[in-house]
């Protein structure tokens, strides 16, 4: 596709990075409107986006290292080297997603707001960027699918995306494309979720079921490197099973002190 948007000079715009930018710019226009509904100052929104932008480019930066690391070079030199020369590329969405998730918790309960009724109002903004950043991948080139048949498959041939050689000119499933329309389907589902009478943490609950079953099922159709299984899943698998669980849990919580409530 197109890893790279623009060059001037030795300056290169990555299609991956823009993205992503895009991402939180299109979460936050949407949030910010919404503040005063759960009364947030705007300082404060933006310490919280600021936590979850770092919380997810560490964490998400850390567990690809952690999942890839046999694959990062023969010599611990070449794996340090080549995490710093890619370090554009290369991250696993549940690692930001646990990292921004303690991170935001912290801060929230430091500033002492209301933790369920916070984090169901930040949630939904949360897919729409997420849809931004698949399709960021889409254009790199990575999260990329399993060779298809199926007629939407799609034809990497940029050598500089970050398809493996040999899948060049196969068709893939789109798979970062798949995310993308699951995400947009999520953000609208949270959307009207969140604009009716809801129970604090039910719309937390609902998108961390949503996209734990989302991702579940598209990991079965990715064809890049994804670590090294666990019992036939993939790692990003397992955390889906373990955080669908949570969520699952603290659904019965909340279900269970609405019958006491």
């Amino acid at each position: 596709m197109h890893p790279v948007l623009l060059h001037i000079g030795s300056f290169e715009l990555a299609s991956y990075g823009l993205m992503t930018a895009l991402g939180y710019a299109a979460a936050s226009l949407y949030l910010l409107p919404r503040l005063k509904k759960v009364g947030l100052d705007k300082d404060t929104f933006w310490n919280l986006i600021f936590i979850a932008f770092m919380g997810a480019l560490i964490g998400s930066k850390l567990l690809y290292i952690i999942v890839s690391w046999p694959q990062l070079g023969a010599t611990l030199s070449e794996k340090l080297t080549n995490i710093v020369r890619n370090f554009r590329y290369g991250f696993v969405f549940f690692g930001g997603m646990i990292v921004s998730v303690g991170a935001l918790v912290w801060y929230i309960c430091k500033k002492r707001l209301p933790l369920l009724p916070t984090a169901d109002f930040l949630i939904v903004g949360l897919p729409l960027g997420h849809a931004f950043g698949r399709i960021g991948c889409f254009l790199a080139g990575c999260c990329y699918g399993r060779p298809t048949d199926m007629p939407w498959g799609v034809t990497f041939t940029d050598p500089h995306s970050l398809v493996a050689p040999e899948l060049l000119g196969m068709h893939l499933h789109p798979t970062q494309l798949y995310e993308a329309a699951g995400n947009l389907i999520l953000f609208f589902l949270l959307h009207r979720a969140y604009k009716k009478p809801h129970r604090s943490g039910s719309v937390l609950v609902k998108y961390v079921l949503g996209y734990s079953v989302m991702r579940f099922i598209i990991e079965f159709f990715r064809g890049d490197f994804r670590g090294e299984y666990i019992l036939g899943l993939s790692p990003s698998q397992a955390i889906a099973l373990v955080t669908a669980a949570a969520a699952f849990m603290l659904a019965c919580r909340l279900a269970k002190d609405k019958q006491h409530g």
